[in-house]
């Protein structure tokens, strides 16, 4: 094995250990391990372990894992080399650890958590997703105790007897066979059930526990429910779950999975609540490959972006009909006063420019695209009116401007594209001057559902555009310093009589979909006749075909 670094040279939690059980105290930094990749440049993955337990639980699929990836490995407070730590709160936790840690770790990395570490991995996962390429979850529960929301979990008494043999006043013993018991249930029902229990003891037998930090962190499983950190999370997840675990209800993972559509949920038929030892190289394939298709990977192809909308440019206006009529509410909300220099961030073919003429007649307007034939027909429109104009293609998330270029920027449904909405809003934030004001729509989260639906009876890939969350917006918007003066999302559906001229629509206005993983090739007779009944099977009531918006109006602020 590869010397272990440690980040943080004043916790020493890799000295001589004892037997599992040794209780230790006093306080100390936290300390988090790297352990190189076979290939220095291969990806990173931070691991978090579960409850009762420390990092040495993955030792067994640890060398699997670095063929692959870059590992850093987090003991949690009052486990293994973190023992003396204790938080009151998981967020208390996951806050301190980005306090330490979060600047040394790579750009971009994937989170992989078991039980307790799931918690904390999608919490991490949600805060800070920007740095996040994906997460995958292992038997981590909505919720691990029952309630009236989520049934599917450990009953309340339950949860509690459990809790009862871990109070703060126990011995080593009392802790050592506690924590046996607790291992026991891990691999219970298991046709080698004797088998994994050893395994796992062998990987802990060296773990040191603080018990102040282990009955703070046992708490936070009765504390948390995780639906609204879910719900915010715009990174490809994966969660697995074992048949046989006695810990979680077997229905957990299927209710999960019905409720959050976007995650994947892989079921081991062999397992309990330890995959990664009871099927060591079948959850290390599943593993390592949804990670690796993730890692550093762009959610939308931006070629395919700028190719799609120059396909539309000459028809453009013809049937951007929904475009116009949400960029015009948005002119509602420019704000009162002159402007010098004002900015259309993805101004297509210039229509929305030439209104801001007339509402700015002294300003310098600049038209902003990432399609060049776009941009073409923004030039036609102006010699036609007489007017200059100055143009400029480019990415919306590497704008090329200096600090403080403009008093007014203007987006009407341009910003979706992009797939990393935190370097976007800085990006908009730099390009403000003081007190400048961005004024803009998007697509959240629900557009084009039925879309969506009507795929989703066909096949599991993706047929349509992802749209950010938008408490993923709202989180980028305050982390990049922007202040939120107007945030409103409104629905819109409009209604077509034949799915011909539904997709048309679509496809009229570029806005088909642009994932880099979506499918390749012929679709097939037999799948499109599918799709088509699904979508016929949503008709409303005067038989026609629905296609819903979800579009956020938005103005923020630059202050400084």
């Amino acid at each position: 094995m590869k010397t272990v670094s440690t980040f943080n040279a004043a916790a020493t939690g890799h000295d001589a250990a004892a037997n599992s059980g040794v209780l230790v105290a006093a306080q100390q930094p936290l300390v988090l391990s790297f352990l190189p990749a076979a290939t220095p440049a291969a990806p990173s993955l931070l691991m978090l372990h579960g409850w009762g337990a420390s990092s040495a639980v993955w030792r067994d699929c640890q060398q699997g894992l670095q063929q692959h990836f870059n590992l850093y490995l987090l003991d949690l407070p009052g486990h293994g080399a973190n023992a003396n730590a204790e938080f009151d709160s998981a967020d208390e936790f996951v806050d301190t650890f980005a306090a330490q840690h979060l600047a040394a770790l790579p750009e971009k990395f994937a989170l992989l958590g078991w039980s307790l570490g799931g918690l904390l991995a999608s919490k991490f996962a949600q805060r800070y997703q920007a740095r996040v390429s994906s997460l995958v979850t292992i038997a981590t529960n909505q919720s691990f105790v029952a309630h009236e929301q989520w049934p599917s979990a450990m009953a309340v008494d339950v949860f509690e007897d459990f809790c009862a043999g871990f109070d703060k006043s126990s011995s080593e013993q009392t802790l050592a066979d506690e924590l046996s018991r607790f291992y026991a249930l891990q691999v219970s029902g298991l046709p080698q059930q004797r088998k994994h229990l050893r395994t796992l003891k062998q990987l802990l037998a060296n773990t040191r526990f603080g018990m102040a930090g282990l009955n703070k962190s046992l708490a936070w499983l009765q504390d948390n429910d995780l639906a609204q950190c879910w719900r915010g999370l715009s990174i490809p997840v994966l969660h697995q779950y074992g048949h046989c675990d006695a810990l979680l209800p077997v229905d957990a993972g299927a209710a999960i999975a019905s409720k959050f559509s976007d995650f994947q949920v892989r079921i081991f038929a062999g397992s309990a609540h330890l995959p990664f030892i009871s099927e060591r190289e079948h959850w290390l394939a599943t593993t390592v490959a949804f990670i690796a298709a993730n890692a550093n990977k762009p959610g939308i192809d931006k070629r395919a972006i700028a190719q799609s909308f120059s396909n539309a440019a000459k028809a453009y206006d013809n049937v951007a009909i929904f475009q116009q009529n949400t960029g015009n509410r948005l002119l509602t909300h420019l704000p009162i006063g002159a402007a010098q220099r004002v900015l259309d961030l993805g101004a297509g073919t210039g229509y929305f420019s030439s209104l801001l003429r007339h509402r700015y007649p002294v300003a310098d307007i600049i038209e902003l695209d990432i399609s060049a034939s776009m941009l073409s027909q923004g030039q036609l429109r102006s010699r036609a009116c007489n007017s200059e104009v100055v143009q400029l293609q480019a990415d919306f998330e590497a704008l090329p401007f200096k600090l403080g270029s403009f008093d007014l920027i203007y987006s009407n449904l341009a910003i979706q594209w992009c797939h990393k909405p935190l370097t976007l809003f800085e990006n908009i934030f730099n390009s403000l001057t003081d007190h400048g004001v961005a004024v803009l729509t998007t697509l959240v989260d629900g557009s084009l559902r039925e879309l969506k639906q009507a795929w989703s009876a066909v096949d599991a890939a993706v047929h349509v555009n992802r749209f950010d969350l938008e408490s993923t917006l709202k989180n980028s918007v305050e982390q990049a310093g922007l202040t939120i003066e107007y945030w409103s999302v409104e629905e819109t559906t409009e209604c077509f009589d034949e799915l011909a001229e539904l997709v048309r629509s679509v496809k009229g206005v570029g806005a088909h979909n642009m994932n880099s993983d979506r499918p390749k090739g012929l679709m097939g007779k037999q799948r499109y006749r599918k799709f088509v009944s699904a979508y016929q099977a949503q008709k409303n009531q005067h038989g026609q075909l629905p296609l819903s918006y979800r579009v956020l109006y938005t103005v923020l602020r630059k202050r400084t």
